[in-house]
C-alpha cells in the first residue's frame, strides 16, 4: 500500500493542512469515499486523527473538519553537551513544556553520564498529566549514522561505545529514538520554512555546525558534512594543537575551550562575563576573524538564506558582528546571506530533536508500517 492511496500519505495530508472535510480529502487525493473512508476509519481507530469543529452544512448533516492528533503528544529532547545536558519535554512542533539541566562531564564515560541524565528525564516525563510520549530525540557533540543512531568519529566523547545512547534509551524507553549532532539539530530547530536554506554553528566549548538545505539535514558520503571544527584554519603562527591530534584546526582557534586555554579563564560563563576586557575582547576577535574566514567558502558553497551563530559564545555580539564582516568582506554579492545571532539560544536544538522525532513518528512509510 503505498503512494496518494496509503494511510500514511493521507496523515500526512491533514497534518501539513491543519484539516480537512471528508468531501475536501476526497477531492484532494482522487480516491473513492469508500476508500477514503475506510482509510480514516483506521487512522481514527489508531488515535491519529479526530473530528473536529464542524463545518457549513452541505444540504445535509454538517460535515466535520478531520484534524490530526496532536493534543497531549509530546517528544522527550535530551540535549548532551560537553559540560551541560538540558532535558525538556516539548510537543510535537518542538514548544518547550517543562525543562531542566544539570551539569555533566563527558569525559567520564556514557555509563556515569547517562545514567543521571535519563534518571532525570523519566521524572520530568512523569510529571505530567494527561500526556503521551511518542518519541525521544537526543541531541550529541558528534558526528551520527542517521540510520543506526550509531555515534561516529567520536572525538569529543572519546570511549563511549557507538551505540551507547541508543542501548542506553531503548532499556527504559520502547519508542522510536532519533540520536542527532547537537549543531544538526539546532540547524532544524532554527529553520523558518520547509524551503529555507540555513547554516547553523555552534560556538561554545567546542565548534559545530548544521546545514539544512530545503528542510533537509545535509549529512553526506561519511556522515560529516559541515563538520568544520576540524578544517585547517589560518590564524596564528605556529598553529596550534587541537584535541584531535592535529595542528592549526578551526576548534583550536575560535573555540571556547581554546579561547579559555589562551585566556587562562576557568569556565565559558566567566569568559562571557569578561568580554568588555581589553584582553578577552582581543582574544574573541582574533577567534571570529579565523571563524568568519573559514566560513566564507562554506557560506559560497552552500548559498544559505541565512548564517544562524549559536552557542554560547556564538550568540555574543561582538562575534557575530566580527563574523559577519569578515563573511560580507570574503563573499561576493550575491552569495552573502544574512548572519545573526541565535534568537532561540539552547532551545534551537530541543525544538529541531522534536521536529526530527516527529517526521520519523509521522512519516508516511512509518504510519503505513504501523497499519499493515
Amino acid at each position: 500500500m503505498s503512494g496518494v492511496t496509503s494511510h500514511g500519505y493521507l496523515l500526512e495530508l491533514i497534518r501539513s493542512s491543519g484539516g480537512l472535510s471528508r468531501q475536501q480529502l476526497v477531492e484532494s487525493t482522487g480516491m473513492s469515499r469508500g476508500t477514503l473512508f475506510g482509510r480514516l476509519d483506521t487512522l481514527l481507530r489508531l488515535g491519529l486523527v479526530y473530528e473536529a469543529e464542524s463545518l457549513g452544512a452541505t444540504g445535509g448533516r454538517r460535515a466535520r473538519r478531520i484534524r490530526f492528533e496532536d493534543r497531549g503528544r509530546v517528544v522527550l529532547a535530551v540535549d548532551l553537551g560537553q559540560t551541560h545536558a538540558r532535558i525538556s519535554v516539548t510537543d510535537l512542533v518542538g514548544t518547550e513544556l517543562r525543562r531542566a539541566a544539570m551539569p555533566l562531564a563527558v569525559e567520564l564515560g556514557a555509563a556515569a553520564v547517562l545514567g543521571p541524565v535519563l534518571d532525570h528525564a523519566e521524572k520530568l516525563v512523569a510529571s505530567g498529566s494527561g500526556e503521551l510520549l511518542v518519541g525521544i530525540g537526543v541531541g550529541v557533540p558528534a558526528a551520527v549514522d542517521p540510520l543506526t543512531n550509531a555515534v561516529l568519529h567520536p572525538t569529543t566523547l572519546a570511549g563511549w561505545p557507538a551505540d551507547a545512547v541508543t542501548e542506553a534509551a531503548a532499556a527504559r524507553w520502547d519508542l522510536p529514538l532519533v540520536v542527532e549532532n547537537d549543531a544538526r539539530a539546532a540547524a532544524v530547530g532554527e529553520c523558518r520554512s520547509d524551503e529555507e536554506t540555513l547554516v547553523y554553528v555552534k560556538v561554545a566549548t567546542g565548534i559545530g555546525c548544521g546545514i539544512v538545505v530545503g528542510g533537509d539535514v545535509l549529512r553526506g558520503a561519511g556522515g560529516v558534512a559541515g563538520d568544520i571544527g576540524h578544517v585547517r584554519a589560518r590564524g596564528s603562527d605556529p598553529p596550534p594543537l587541537c584535541r584531535c591530534g592535529r595542528r592549526g584546526c578551526l576548534a583550536a582557534y575560535s573555540s571556547g575551550r581554546a579561547l579559555l586555554e589562551r585566556l587562562g579563564i576557568a569556565g565559558i560563563a566567566d569568559l562571557t562575563a569578561r568580554v568588555a576586557e581589553p584582553a578577552v575582547a582581543a582574544a574573541l576577535t582574533d577567534a571570529a576573524d579565523v571563524l568568519g574566514v573559514t566560513l566564507a567558502t562554506t557560506v559560497t558553497t552552500v548559498n544559505p538564506h541565512r548564517l544562524v551563530l549559536g552557542g554560547s559564545l556564538g550568540v555574543l555580539a561582538p562575534l557575530v558582528d566580527r563574523v559577519r564582516r569578515q563573511v560580507n568582506d570574503t563573499v561576493a554579492d550575491l552569495a552573502r546571506p544574512t548572519v545573526e545571532g541565535s534568537a532561540l539560544g539552547d532551545r534551537a536544538t530541543v525544538r529541531g530533536l522534536a521536529r526530527l522525532v516527529t517526521r520519523r513518528v509521522y512519516a508516511p512509510e512509518a504510519v503505513d508500517a504501523a497499519v499493515g
